[in-house]
C-alpha cells in the first residue's frame, strides 16, 4: 500500500499519494497553470509543478519562468492524444471542483474517470465484479470509448489507494483534535461469511463545536472471540491511531464479556490514562433498556400470543394479505400501515406489531365471520390487555429513539429520560392491576441492577446542561429516593463536578507551566539572612504563624467558576424545542473555560452503540450471499473509506478530492486477496 500522508495541522490542505502538498494556482495568472497542479515536494519542500497528463514534475520556482513549462505542454504526449478531441462545455461540478457550477472546457481524463468509478463503487455498495460485466463494459464504451474498464484487481488497487488517503486525511483530523475521545465497539457476525468482526467507532467535538463520529476499524476477529482477545484489537486500534492518552470513555454492550475486557484494558492503561475514576465504562443504554422491557414482557407473554398468532396468520401468504386488505377497504380502513411479526429478541418489533395490530382488531372480527379456519382471533379482553401495554411501552420506545442520535449529544438528555422510567415503574408497580404490577415489578428490579451505578456520570452530563443543572438532579432523586437520601446523593453529584473542575484546573496550570510560591522556599531564603539579627528573625517568624492563624479564622472564599455557573438562572426549557447546547458552549465559552473544556469532552460521550451497530447494516448489503467471498481487508477498506467520504463531503456523493495519482500498472503488495 502507499504511504500515508504526512500528518499537518491544517486538515483542510490537499495531498497527493507521495505525500506533496497540493497548493492553490487560482492567484496564478499565466494560462499555463490549467494545465499543471503546483506542488512542494514532502521531503525537500521544494515548489514544484506537476503536468495533470503525464504527471511529470518540473522546477516551479519563482526564477524559473514558466517557458519550460510551456514547452512541455505542448510537447507532452499525453496532452496531444486528448488535443485530439473536440473540447466542449460542461459544469464544472464534473469535473469534481466543487459545489459551485461553472461552464468550462472539458477534455477527457481517463485517470480521473477511474477514480470516479472507485468512489462509485465505494459509496453504492457495487459488487467489485461489475467492472468486469459485459453490458457494463458496453455501457461505458458508448459513453466513453476511449475509456478502457480495468479489471477488478485494479479497481481493488484504486480503491486502496483511496483508503490510504481518507485514512490519512482521518488520522490529520484526530491529531488536530485537543480534546477527549469517546468510543464505541460492537461484534458482528456475518452470516453468510460466518466471521465475526469488530467495529469501533469514536466520537468527539473540535474546536468549531460539531459532533464528529468516525469509524476508525472495521476489523476481523478470529475466534474465539474472548475478553483479551478483543482486548488485544482495540489496543492495537488505540495505539495505531494514537488516540490512547486521549481517551474518555469506553461505550460497549452488556455481557461479562465485555466487562472482563473493560478491566484489562484499565490494568494496561493505568492512572495516567484513565479520563476520571468510574467513568470509563459507559454501558449501552438501548440494550439494558432492551433487558429491562424483555423481562417485563416475559410476565405477560402468553397474553399477547393470540395477537402474534393472529399476525402470522395474516402475513403467511400472499394470498391472505390480499384478502386481509380487502377486509380494510370494507370497512373503510386505509391500510397505509401492513401487519409486521415480531422478533422474539426485539421488544421494539413487539410494541410495532402490537401498534399496527390494533388499529385493524375491528378487520380480524371481521374475517373470523368469513375464514373458518382463522381460530386465533384475540377477544375484546385481548385487545383490551394489548392496548394497555402498547401505551406502557411506548415511553420506552421513545427513550430508545433519542438514545440512538448520533447526529446530536445524548448524554445530557440520558439522566431525566432514565428517571421518568424509574418513576413509571414504580407508579406501574402499585396501580392495581396484577399482571401490569408484576411486570412493573420485574422491571425494578432489573432496572436497579444496572443504572445505580451510572447516575454519577449521568448527572455531571445534566448539571451541564444549561437548563437543568442541579435543580433537576435535586427534582428526580427526591422522588426516587426520597428526602434525605436524595439530597446526598445530589450533593455527591455536585462533588464529582468540582472533583473534574479541580482535575481541568490542574492540567491547565501544567500546561501553562504555573506554579505557586511554596512557604518552604522562603524559610530557605531566609535562613540565608546574616546570624547577628537571629533573635529579631525568630520573633518575626512568630508574628507571621500568628497572622497566618487569624486568616484561616477568617475562612476566606473565593468563588469558583462552576459556583458561577450554578448561580446563573437556568435557561428557560419549551417543550419540543431543539436547543443547541453545543453553540450554547461554544458562545459562553470567555465565561466558563474550565467547564467549556469539561462539557466538550463530556457531551461527546454517546449512552449507546447504535453510531457501531449502524455500520452492520451497511456491511450486510456489501457480504451478501451473492458475493461472500470478500477479504477481511478489503471489507474493512470499503466500509471505513464509505464512513469517511460520507463525514467529510457532509452527504455529497461526488468526492471532490484531488489527492492521488492511480497509475494503471500499481497493486497492492503483500497482500493475497479473494474477492466477489
Amino acid at each position: 500500500m502507499n504511504s500515508n500522508p504526512p500528518i499537518c495541522d491544517d486538515i483542510t490542505k490537499e495531498y497527493t499519494s507521495e505525500g506533496d502538498e497540493i497548493k492553490d494556482t487560482s492567484s496564478l495568472r499565466s494560462d499555463v497553470w490549467s494545465h499543471f497542479q503546483k506542488i512542494k515536494l514532502k521531503l525537500t519542500g521544494e515548489p514544484k509543478a506537476r503536468c495533470l497528463y503525464c504527471k511529470k514534475k518540473l522546477s516551479a520556482l519563482p526564477k524559473s519562468g514558466t517557458t519550460h513549462l510551456k514547452d512541455h505542454s505542448d510537447s507532452c504526449p499525453r496532452k496531444k492524444m486528448l488535443d485530439r478531441k473536440q473540447k466542449i462545455l460542461t459544469p464544472s461540478l464534473m469535473m469534481g471542483e466543487g459545489k459551485k457550477v461553472n461552464l468550462q472546457t472539458y477534455s477527457f481524463d481517463p485517470e480521473f474517470a477511474r477514480k470516479q468509478l472507485a468512489y462509485m463503487i465505494i459509496m453504492h455498495e457495487y459488487p467489485l465484479r461489475m467492472v468486469e460485466h459485459v453490458w457494463f463494459r458496453k455501457f461505458c464504451h458508448a459513453l466513453q470509448p476511449a475509456f478502457k474498464v480495468v479489471s477488478r484487481n485494479t479497481m481493488k488497487s484504486d480503491i486502496f489507494k483511496i483508503y490510504d488517503v481518507e485514512r490519512g486525511r482521518t488520522m490529520r483530523l484526530m491529531e488536530r483534535n485537543t480534546s477527549k475521545i469517546s468510543l464505541t465497539t460492537d461484534m458482528w457476525t456475518s452470516s453468510n461469511k460466518k466471521r465475526g468482526f469488530m467495529v469501533i467507532t469514536a466520537h468527539f467535538i473540535d474546536d468549531s463545536w460539531k459532533l464528529h463520529s468516525r469509524i476508525l476499524r472495521f476489523v476481523y476477529v478470529p475466534c474465539p472471540h474472548t475478553a483479551e482477545v478483543l482486548c488485544e484489537m482495540l489496543m492495537e486500534t488505540f495505539l495505531e491511531w494514537n488516540i490512547d492518552r486521549k481517551l474518555s470513555t469506553l461505550t460497549v454492550d452488556n455481557c461479562t464479556t465485555n466487562n472482563a475486557m473493560i478491566n484489562i484494558l484499565l490494568d494496561k492503561f493505568g492512572g495516567d490514562h484513565i479520563w476520571f475514576k468510574g467513568f470509563f465504562h459507559v454501558r449501552c443504554a438501548a440494550h439494558i433498556l432492551n433487558l429491562i422491557v424483555k423481562d417485563g414482557l416475559d410476565v405477560i407473554k402468553p397474553s399477547i400470543e393470540k395477537v402474534r398468532d393472529s399476525v402470522a396468520y395474516w402475513t403467511a401468504s400472499p394470498k391472505r394479505e390480499e384478502k386481509f386488505e380487502d377486509a380494510t377497504r370494507q370497512l373503510g380502513i386505509t391500510y397505509d400501515r401492513k401487519l409486521s411479526l415480531d422478533c422474539p429478541t426485539r421488544w421494539n418489533s413487539t410494541f410495532l406489531m402490537l401498534q399496527n395490530a390494533i388499529e385493524y382488531k375491528s378487520v380480524f372480527g371481521r374475517l373470523k365471520l368469513k375464514d373458518s379456519q382463522y381460530k386465533c382471533c384475540p377477544n375484546d379482553d385481548d385487545w383490551e390487555l394489548a392496548q394497555d401495554i402498547c401505551e406502557r411501552l411506548e415511553i420506552f420506545y421513545k427513550v430508545t429513539l433519542l438514545f440512538s442520535g448520533t447526529s446530536y449529544p445524548t448524554s445530557n438528555l440520558f439522566f431525566s429520560d432514565v428517571c421518568d422510567i424509574k418513576v413509571t415503574l414504580s407508579e406501574w408497580a402499585i396501580c392495581g392491576i396484577d399482571h401490569v404490577e408484576e411486570m412493573a415489578n420485574n422491571m425494578i428490579e432489573k432496572y436497579d441492577k444496572y443504572w445505580d451505578n451510572t447516575h454519577g456520570f449521568l448527572g455531571v452530563a445534566v448539571v451541564l446542561d444549561p437548563r437543568f443543572k442541579m435543580s433537576l438532579i435535586g427534582f428526580y432523586y427526591k422522588q426516587i429516593y426520597g428526602e434525605v437520601l436524595g439530597t446526598e446523593m445530589a450533593e455527591d453529584i455536585r462533588a464529582r463536578c468540582y472533583d473534574l473542575l479541580t482535575l481541568y484546573q490542574g492540567k491547565a496550570n501544567k500546561n501553562r507551566g504555573e506554579s505557586t510560591t511554596s512557604t518552604s522556599s522562603l524559610s530557605t531564603n531566609s535562613s540565608k539572612l546574616p546570624t547577628t539579627s537571629f533573635k529579631c528573625i525568630s520573633r518575626l517568624c512568630q508574628y507571621d504563624s500568628y497572622r497566618d492563624n487569624l486568616k484561616k479564622a477568617k475562612t476566606i472564599h473565593v468563588k469558583s467558576e462552576l459556583e458561577y455557573y450554578l448561580e446563573e438562572e437556568e435557561l428557560p426549557r419549551r417543550e419540543g424545542e431543539d436547543f443547541d447546547i453545543l453553540a450554547w458552549w461554544k458562545s459562553n465559552g470567555l465565561k466558563y473555560p474550565t467547564l467549556q473544556a469539561i462539557a466538550k469532552d463530556v457531551l461527546a460521550v454517546p449512552v449507546s452503540t447504535v453510531a457501531s451497530e449502524s455500520a452492520f447494516s451497511t456491511s450486510g448489503r456489501v457480504v451478501s450471499s451473492s458475493r461472500n467471498r470478500l477479504h477481511p481487508k478489503t471489507l474493512e477498506a470499503l466500509m471505513c473509506t464509505q464512513s469517511w467520504l460520507k463525514a467529510f463531503e457532509d452527504g455529497v456523493e461526488v468526492p471532490t478530492i484531488n489527492d492521488e495519482d492511480m497509475d494503471v500498472d500499481d497493486c497492492i503488495s503483500g497482500v493475497t486477496f479473494v474477492d466477489d
